[in-house]
């Protein structure tokens, strides 16, 4: 069996309503196992089985199953016609036209054949593609917000209501628009976000010569030029120059990089003051801009738990209401006549309007819509502070999250060692210490020799060369600074070489009771003293750890590191709770722990090293979105800009989704009991409900799309 995916482009999906369209259509369609829908793009991804289905064939029973247009995304796209791309407007335009053309009819006193054609006009040209979808809904036995309203409008005027048959049609017409319009707003936030890589490239040639190509001609080892103020087309290494570059589309960072000859660029990152020559690491479709525009679409298509609870509650909620308003129309009529009284016209017209009242107040929009344009709008705005959320799901759960986990070398930490202290036991000052081990050090490679050298330079010492180097692998290395033998290493080893002293031995062993490694140096008369190295926090740690805490965030350390030197970095962060020497299947039990005390917990990592305890959260968190590719792929969200400062955000942010949702839902159903209980009372008609659910629609858009207006990290850190 041979699975395959491919993309439809298709016309009109822009509303759950659709959606749930296609779905029907579709689903019993042989070989075809999912669906995944991405409303904001109007676009259906199809897992499908290549030997049973053709993509074309999906093509063609979407028009005759469905009756909507699409076309597959790889072939090249023809921009639909004048006429569809505005009919809704025109259509809802002139309608509305002809319902104040109507209301004038009836306030002058016109003859009422002039009223009554003005709201036919509105009803036909209104309604004609709502009676369409509400008549293909019946033949599926679909009970759908088309035939409710459709039901309104026939209702309407078989009481001979004409104006509020026209209200309807005319005022479910807008809701639609405000539907379309709410989601397009979402569309160009993630346009803005993905459209950020320029189409063409300049690269030059072996002769020297520079060729303006496609992007997408790019190969690996081709050099780029890219002058000042121009987007970088393409991942690579700089070759030549020196410049500035913002790479705020990829990593959500306020501040340009400075960025020299051999660091690496991103494309989709514009390029500052200078021009630079980029060697490029691969084409553009491998391009991290690339990877993260696939994780944002397949975002999308992720329907947050909220959102398929709303949707599952819709769908029993829409036939209940329509059977409820079907009882209201009949039962108080016939239980009239089961009681021996004979009901008039005027009686079973009273309850058939409000029969239909109760159907248009059943109309599901405000309640569906509120919640995907609030997850896209949250899904937008993040992805636009530079955090990657894999989906509503993952942007949900983390608003509900009490505690958060962290590792702790390469998170919390820098990820390299550092030098702390510098201590002369002997006639040599500190600086002549950290020369004589610089030399030492850049001899070897080994990570610590590598750092005290490192250091040196940092301080502008000048580091001498050392000769007749010899490493002594797991305890230190000897070498000649200035004709004169030196050896470096541990306390081990510089004991086993009979160089230590009672004094030394004492002083450095408790040096070794603090954080971090101890290195020594010492001639062949004696020790002169050593360097202490540890991992140095990330400066943005300690305030980020206090600022969740404020948050009601508990935040746990989890380390494999050893005891002593987690615990300075638990104090020196204020992590009340840490746990170290932790091999990976334990940082799974601590996981584990952390929830059965404190609740829903999320792991922050690497992204690689933490694999399983990453799994076993809630919701995992990678760092290194930027040097490690495989964090894109193992992590729930991943922070771009590795800061730390991002998380508070996304606390708030996530809980602020959750909360535009419940007011949202809170705000729809809230309405429609009220215009319920006013129909009940007899204050109720038809226009004051359709203008009811036609607001709500309004309110719970406007609501959520104001998640994308949210502060950026850079203001809140």
């Amino acid at each position: 069996m041979s699975r395959a995916r491919c993309t439809l482009k298709v016309q009109g999906l822009d509303c759950p309503v659709e959606m749930g369209e296609l779905q029907t259509a579709l689903e019993h369609f042989p070989g075809i196992s999912r669906l995944q829908f991405d409303l904001t793009l109007g676009t259906m991804t199809v897992d499908y089985e290549s030997n049973n289905v053709r993509p074309e064939g999906i093509v063609e029973h979407v028009l005759t199953k469905a009756g909507m247009k699409s076309s597959l995304v790889n072939d090249a796209e023809v921009p639909p016609p004048w006429w569809e791309r505005n009919r809704r407007w025109l259509a809802t335009g002139v309608s509305g036209l002809f319902v104040v053309f109507g209301w004038i009819a009836w306030l002058l006193g016109l003859p009422g054949g002039i009223e009554r054609v003005a709201y036919l006009g509105a009803i036909l040209i209104g309604g004609a593609e709502l009676v369409f979808k509400a008549f293909r809904s019946l033949l599926r036995l679909r009970l759908d917000i088309h035939v409710l309203m459709t039901a309104a409008i026939v209702g309407a005027l078989a009481l001979r209501e004409w104006d509020e048959a026209a209200t309807v049609a005319f005022l479910f017409g807008l809701s639609e628009l405000l539907e379309a319009w709410s989601l397009e707003r979402a569309k160009r936030a993630v346009r803005k976000l993905l459209l950020v890589a320029p189409e063409t490239a300049e690269v030059i040639g072996p002769d020297g010569t520079i060729r303006v190509l496609p992007a997408s001609q790019i190969a690996t080892g081709d050099h780029i030029h890219i002058r000042a103020g121009e987007r970088i087309p393409a991942d690579g290494r700089v070759i030549e120059g020196r410049s500035s570059v913002d790479q705020r589309a990829i990593t959500g960072e306020s501040v340009p990089i400075l960025r020299e000859v051999d660091d690496t660029v991103f494309a989709g990152s514009v390029n500052g003051e200078g021009s630079l020559t980029v060697e490029a690491s691969g084409p553009v479709g491998d391009a991290l801009i690339s990877r993260i525009i696939h994780q944002v679409r397949e975002a999308q298509t992720s329907r947050a738990p909220v959102e398929r609870r709303i949707g599952h509650f819709a769908s029993y909620y829409t036939p209940a209401a329509m059977i409820a308003a079907l009882a209201i129309m009949l039962v108080p009529p016939l239980l009239l006549l089961a009681l021996g009284a004979h009901p008039d016209a005027a009686v079973w017209s009273r309850w058939f309007s409000k029969g239909l009242v109760i159907l248009v107040i059943a109309c599901p929009c405000a309640l569906v819509i509120s919640t995907p344009v609030a997850v896209v709008s949250g899904l937008a705005a993040a992805a636009r502070n530079g955090i990657l959320i894999k989906g509503g799901a993952y942007l949900e759960e983390f608003g509900r999250l009490r505690a958060l986990a962290f590792d702790k070398t390469g998170t919390l930490t820098r990820g390299e060692p550092a030098v702390v202290e510098v201590v002369a036991t002997g006639v040599h000052p500190d600086d002549d210490l950290l020369r004589i081990a610089a030399a030492l050090g850049d001899r070897g490679g080994h990570v610590l020799g590598r750092a005290i050298a490192r250091h040196a330079r940092e301080r502008l010492l000048t580091v001498p060369v050392a000769d007749d180097y010899l490493a002594r692998p797991g305890l230190g290395a000897s070498g000649r600074v200035d004709a004169v033998e030196y050896h470096i290493g541990s306390h081990r080893y510089i004991e086993e070489a009979g160089l230590c002293r009672p004094e030394f031995h004492a002083r450095l062993g408790h040096a070794e009771s603090n954080a971090g490694t101890s290195v020594a140096l010492s001639t062949e008369t004696g020790p002169l003293g050593w360097i202490r190295l540890a991992d140095q926090a990330r400066p943005e740690a300690a305030g980020v750890v206090a600022e969740l805490n404020q948050l009601g965030i508990d935040t746990v350390m989890l380390t494999g590191d050893n005891a002593i030197t987690a615990a300075a970095m638990a104090r020196q962060l204020g992590i009340k709770e840490h746990r170290a020497e932790l091999l990976p299947a334990d940082k799974v039990t601590a996981i584990r722990e952390i929830e059965g005390r404190h609740g829903p917990t999320g792991m922050i990592g690497d992204g690689v090293n933490d694999a399983p305890a990453l799994a076993s959260a809630r919701v995992s968190v990678a760092l290194g979105g930027i040097s490690s590719g495989a964090a894109l792929e193992t992590a729930d969200v991943v922070l771009m800009a590795d800061n730390l400062a991002a998380l508070p955000w996304l606390v708030r942010h996530s809980r602020m989704t959750l909360a535009r949702i419940r007011q949202n839902i809170a705000l729809a159903l809230g309405t429609k009991g009220l215009v319920l209980v006013l129909a009940a009372l007899g204050y109720a008609n038809l226009g004051l409900a359709i203008a009811a659910d036609l607001g709500t629609s309004l309110l719970v858009t406007v609501n959520a799309l104001r998640l994308l207006r949210g502060s950026n990290i850079a203001a809140k850190s």
